[in-house]
Order: structure tokens, then C-alpha cells, then sequence
């Protein structure tokens, strides 16, 4: 049996990281969560299929988060979840699989990880 894709979801709102944990779960993936910046950076040794970032975090950028991953791992799909838009100057070096705006419609963010980490 192939194992699911793993997902490393970074979102310092624990509501909302929780809801779309469960979401994710529900469908088959193998989650693993963040509230922040160091978190995220300690997780990604498990090399995630795919990364759902919010880019306000508590110790960080979300921005900082996908610099480290960049730099420092082979190609992961990134998904960007934000309340804020995303400035040009942030994206120049950094450009998300998708950017999703909050409040984002949960259906929409799964259709985005199906898409970028498909489940088999």
C-alpha cells in the first residue's frame, strides 16, 4: 500500500490549523502541523509532499519559512494562505504554487493539495 503524501501545514491560528488538518486527514493525507516559523523549520527534516503556509506567523514571515525551504531542500509545492495581500516585493524571489486570501473556502484549498500532492 503506497504511504499518503505527507502535508506540513503552518498556520499559528490553531482553529483554523486544526479545521484544515482534520479536512486534510479526512481525504487521506498524512499531516503534520506548525504555529510557527522555528516549528516549521524542525519539521521539514520529514520532507513534506507539499507546504501550507500562512505567511503572518508569531516568530517569522511565512516568507522566511519558504527562503529556508528553497534554499535549503529539493522543490516543494507551496500553498500561501493570508489575510494580507502579497506585495510584489515579497513574491520577487518566491513565487507560491497558489495564494489563497482568508477567509478561503476550505474546498478550495483541497482541490489546491489535490492538485500539487495528489493523493493515490
Amino acid at each position: 500500500m503506497a504511504q499518503p503524501p505527507f502535508i506540513l501545514l503552518v498556520e499559528d491560528d490553531q482553529q483554523l490549523r486544526k479545521i484544515i488538518a482534520r479536512n486534510l486527514s479526512v481525504i487521506g493525507y498524512s499531516v503534520l502541523e506548525a504555529d510557527g516559523y522555528s516549528k516549521a523549520v524542525d519539521q521539514l527534516a520529514i520532507k513534506p509532499d507539499l507546504v501550507i503556509l500562512d505567511i503572518n506567523l508569531p516568530d517569522a514571515s511565512g516568507w522566511d519559512v519558504a527562503r529556508w525551504i528553497e534554499a535549503a531542500m529539493s522543490p516543494i509545492p507551496i500553498i500561501v494562505t493570508s489575510g494580507i495581500r502579497a506585495s510584489q516585493r515579497d513574491m520577487k524571489h518566491f513565487e507560491p504554487k497558489a495564494f489563497l486570501s482568508k477567509p478561503f473556502d476550505i474546498r478550495q484549498l483541497l482541490a489546491l493539495v489535490q492538485e500539487w500532492a495528489p493523493v493515490r
